[in-house]
This record gives C-alpha cells, sequence and structure tokens, in this order.
C-alpha cells in the first residue's frame, strides 16, 4: 500500500498512520512486552509470600527432646488468649524437666507466663520457610518486614527520579536494561541477608526499580500504537502475563518450601533483559524529540518492511527534516525541562490531579493486594484469587476504559472498591461473605490500576512523557510507603484495614472527574498539545456517546500546521 504523495509530515503519527500504527510489528511488540508483566509480579508480588508470618508460637527447647508432636508441644506449652487462639508471644514457665519426668500432657493455667525467650517455632509442615521465620521477626520485632516493605516504596523515589531521567536523556531501551538488571541483582542478593539492616538496604536497591523496569517499556510499547489499540496493548499482558506470574507463585513457593530457592527462581528469569537491546527498537518518538533524524528514520523504515507497507522516499525526507527541527530547536535554546510541567495552567492542573489519582489508586491497589494476610483462610488460596482477579479486571478494563473512557472508568471503579470494602466491615462475623466483598473491592482496585497507568502517559508530552511518568510514580510510592501500615493496622483492629481502604477509595472519586478525556486522542507530543487537552470537551461525554457529540463547540480543523512537538526540545 502506497502512501498518499506529497503527504507532509508534521507530527509523529502522521509518520506512524504511514508505517502503519496496528500491524505485524505492533503485534510482536506486544509480544516483547509480555515477559516485563512478569517480572512485575516477581518484583512487586514476591514480597508477600517471602515476607509472609506463618502460625509461630513460643520454643520450649526442652520439649524439642520429647517424643512430643508439634500439636502436643504447642497445646502443652503455650497459654490460650482471650480470643481462645494460642499465644504468639507468651509461654509458660514451669520446670519443664520436672513436667516432662512427671509425664504431664494437660497444662495448668496456673502456670507462670513469660514472654518468649528461646525463639519461636514455626508451622513448616504446612507453610513455607520465609524470610520472617529466618530471622524472627515476630512479636517485638514484627514490624520489620512492615518497614522493609515501607523501604522497597522509599527506595523507589529517587530511583524512579534516577530511571526516568535516564529514559528522557539516554532512551527508553538503556533505562528498561538498567533497571531490570538492578532490580534482578538486588531481588537474588536479598537472599544472602545476614541481618534485618541488610535486608533494608537491598529491599531500598529493589524498590529503586519500581516501577520503572515495566513503566518505561509500557510507555514504548504505547507509543508506535494506534490511540484504538493502546488499551488493548497496555492491558492484554497484564491481563495475562501478571496473573499467570501472581497464580503460579503462591504454589511454587509452596512446592519448593524455601523463600531463597524462590527468589532465586523468580529473579533469575530477568537476566533475558540482556537480549532487549537486539530485539526491542528505541522509541521512535522519543529520537525524534531529541532530533536524532537518522535513527528515527531506519526504525521507521523498519516498520514499515514488517508491516509491509511502502512509503515513498519523499515521506521518509519530511520525516527527517521534521526531526531536523527538533535538533534546531534544542540548539537554539528550547529544550523542554520538567519544570514546563508546572508553567501551563491546563498541563500543571492535569498534571496535579494525574499524580493525586495515582496516589490514591496504588495505595488503595497494595493493601488490597497485601491485606491477604489478614483474611482467615490459607496464604496460598487468598493470594492466587486475589491475583487471578487481574484476569476478569484486565479484560473489562480493556472494553471498559476504550467505552467508557479513562475519567469515568477511574470514578466508578475506585467508588465501587471503597463501597465493597466497607461492607466487608459489618459483615466481618461471616468470612466468607466478607471475603468475597474483599475480593471485589480488590477486582476494582484492579481495574482502577490500569485507567491510572494509561492516564499517567496519555497526559504527558513526549518530550517530558519520562519524566512526568516519573514523578507520577514517585508519588505513588510515597502514597504506597503507607500501605504496608495500613495492613499492619489490623494488629489495632481487625476492620480497621478495610475502613481505611474504603475511604480512600470513596476520596479517589473526585480527581479522576476533572481530569480531560484522553479516549480516542493522539499521545500528545508537544507541551502545547497537552496544554489544550480536554479545554473543548463536554464534562459527561464518554466514547459510547460518539466523537460527533464530545465537543462544547465545533472543533476548528486546521491544517498544515507545524506540531511544536516535533521540532526538538
Amino acid at each position: 500500500m502506497d502512501d498518499p504523495p506529497k503527504k507532509r509530515i508534521t507530527e509523529f503519527d502522521d509518520m506512524l498512520q504511514l508505517v502503519g500504527s496496528w500491524g505485524r510489528f505492533q503485534v510482536m511488540l506486544m509480544v516483547m512486552f509480555f515477559p516485563f508483566n512478569l517480572f512485575l509480579g516477581y518484583v512487586y508480588l514476591s514480597s508477600v509470600l517471602i515476607n509472609y508470618t506463618p502460625p509461630h508460637w513460643c520454643k520450649v527447647e526442652e520439649l524439642l527432646s520429647t517424643n512430643l508432636t508439634m500439636e502436643q508441644r504447642k497445646y502443652l506449652s503455650v497459654p490460650l488468649e482471650e480470643d481462645l487462639e494460642y499465644s504468639k508471644c507468651a509461654v509458660y514457665a514451669p520446670d519443664w524437666n520436672q513436667v516432662i519426668s512427671e509425664g504431664y500432657t494437660e497444662p495448668d493455667p496456673n502456670w507462670p507466663k513469660v514472654p518468649c525467650s528461646s525463639g519461636w517455632e514455626y508451622d513448616l509442615e504446612h507453610f513455607h520457610r520465609s524470610s520472617v521465620t529466618d530471622f524472627d521477626w515476630v512479636c517485638d520485632r514484627s514490624w520489620i518486614p512492615s518497614l522493609g516493605q515501607a523501604m522497597f516504596f522509599a527506595g523507589a523515589i529517587p530511583g524512579t527520579l534516577v530511571f526516568g531521567y535516564i529514559s528522557d536523556t539516554f532512551g527508553r531501551i538503556p533505562a528498561t536494561v538498567a533497571s531490570n538488571t538492578i532490580a534482578m541483582l538486588s531481588g537474588i542478593l536479598t537472599t544472602f541477608s545476614v541481618n534485618h539492616w541488610n535486608f533494608f538496604c537491598l529491599r531500598f536497591l529493589t524498590g529503586a526499580c519500581h516501577n520503572m523496569f515495566f513503566t518505561i517499556p509500557y510507555i514504548l510499547s504505547l507509543e508506535y500504537v494506534d490511540k484504538s489499540k493502546r488499551t488493548l496493548v497496555g492491558n492484554l499482558g497484564l491481563a495475562l502475563f501478571l496473573t499467570i506470574s501472581g497464580v503460579s507463585q503462591p504454589w511454587l513457593i509452596k512446592y519448593i518450601g524455601d523463600w531463597k530457592i524462590f527468589s532465586w527462581i523468580i529473579f533469575g528469569q530477568m537476566s533475558i533483559v540482556f537480549a532487549l537491546p537486539w530485539i526491542m527498537p528505541e522509541s521512535s518518538r522519543w529520537l525524534q524529540s531529541q532530533g536524532q533524524s537518522d535513527k528515527a528514520v531506519q526504525i521507521m523504515r523498519k516498520i514499515a518492511k514488517i508491516n509491509r507497507r511502502k512509503v515513498s522516499e519523499e515521506s521518509f525526507k519530511s520525516y527527517k527534516e521534521l526531526c531536523d527541527k527538533q535538533k534546531e530547536s534544542e540548539s537554539s535554546g528550547k529544550k523542554s525541562t520538567f519544570f514546563d510541567l508546572f508553567r501551563h495552567r491546563n498541563l500543571r492542573k492535569n498534571v496535579i490531579l494525574v499524580v493525586i489519582l495515582f496516589m490514591i489508586i496504588t495505595c488503595v491497589f497494595d493493601s488490597t493486594v497485601r491485606n491477604v494476610t489478614n483474611m482467615k483462610f490459607s496464604i496460598y488460596l487468598t493470594f492466587m484469587i486475589s491475583v487471578a482477579l487481574e484476569l476478569p479486571a484486565d479484560l473489562l478494563s480493556i472494553v471498559g476504559i476504550s467505552h467508557l473512557g479513562r475519567r469515568f472508568s477511574a470514578s466508578v471503579s475506585l467508588g465501587l472498591c471503597g463501597l465493597c470494602l466497607l461492607l466487608a466491615v459489618p459483615l466481618s462475623d461471616y468470612p466468607i461473605i466478607a471475603a468475597t466483598f474483599a475480593f471485589t473491592g480488590r477486582f476494582f482496585a484492579t481495574y482502577a490500576l490500569n485507567t491510572g497507568f494509561q492516564y499517567t502517559v496519555e497526559v504527558m508530552p513526549t518530550s517530558l512523557r519520562g519524566q512526568g511518568a516519573a514523578l507520577s510514580n514517585i508519588s505513588s510510592m510515597v502514597a504506597q510507603i503507607g500501605s504496608p501500615y495500613i495492613v499492619y493496622s489490623s494488629n489495632l483492629n481487625p476492620n480497621l484495614p478495610f475502613i481505611l481502604m474504603g475511604i480512600l477509595g470513596l476520596v479517589g472519586i473526585l480527581p479522576g472527574l476533572f481530569l480531560p478525556e484522553t479516549a480516542d486522542t493522539q499521545l500528545p507530543d508537544s507541551i502545547e498539545d497537552a496544554e489544550a487537552r480536554g479545554l473543548n470537551d463536554r464534562f459527561f461525554w464518554i466514547p459510547l456517546m460518539g466523537s460527533e457529540n464530545r465537543y462544547k463547540t465545533k472543533k476548528n480543523s486546521t491544517s498544515g500546521v507545524e506540531n511544536p512537538a516535533f521540532v526538538e526540545t
């Protein structure tokens, strides 16, 4: 198929339409992106299992040398709490030699009770060995796993800045390789920790790569596809491969029984990232924004060849001229900076709102993920069900985000998430019903997260998309520092995590409503494009109503106007 004669290329999407915005190349690119969805599950979800606290009770050294079973030792040595559960942090303290010699099989409630002094026993017959069991991070040290997870999110703050800068300065591919490599190495090295200080440092380092190791190739994948397929490309990998990653992890670690071997297996898979520079192309949008015309044209030629599209030399020449103009613009000192995101009124409003929205979404989502440890069922089953909800939620979001739009998808899903989590509170005496509402809330939190991921890409101009996404991610990591403590608040009141998550979900209804609708629009290439987002949209418009009903007034059509986004900034 030949492109129209004398076609002047005024923006990236003009050239993308000529070489093919949805064809074999885009399908190949989507497949290349699939492994990063697996890695997202490994880096993000595995900590729930690695730091899991199995049932435990105080160890009595004298009883270990007897013929008593684990249950008999626990029954004899551990007092019951007021809720008739075995104490995790106290133990009877009689003369155990006398107890053993006299053949006691029943505890005496009048025996003195003391805090654990000889360590703990863990139910490793039914549960796996974890970092908690290796280091006895229970009772007065139970704060360590939560702080370790907080350190993970704290590490993401400087890490996101660094990798966002690398992405916008050196390209998407170098940033992707570097972030995935560090995530792999730190994930493996965590298993060699000798104390909680080592553990904190390595969790911080792993967090420094989260979630840029996923977000950067996510952005790269969306930059090459037609606007009508962005939701499909962005969410199909999450639906399939994040689900596979999450559903398989609890049974893998249960089968292996050891968090260290488990970590070596899952993080070792990330080594395939070293092949990335030879199989995945650099972002032509980024090359264009940097004025690297020869490389950008070379990639567009390859895309046209793969998609079997015939493109005239005149079109490639026109595209090269566009890239060269951006290089000239950069040389003249017109390069965009991070602060340009806040120098324009509408863009500033959109950036602030998308940051607030993403903070709420990620905090609620992360809390629902980690709250499986507070449910009164098997950790392996609840973890699997929780992550399996990714599949229907991601598939529904492919349709819902495209037809309802981003604004109402974000607001409605967060509102329903908050409502379901709050309804679980008065039903807490009915565990199955309460769990059903909790899992439904998790479903809607996943739907909201998919919307949030797209929003952080679609409101940012190309020249600042990496740094804009980095800002959103940094802010979300700040919010997620609190999620381990939301889950940990169950120690104060079992219903408190659900109340806090529910309130956050309801608050999250607001920011999405005042963001521009980005469905059926091209990615903004320039700051001017991003500034104009949504200014003429009707408030209650959704894509189902048709594009002809989108605007308050007729949209003026212009032709032959150059897009400043393709002038190097």
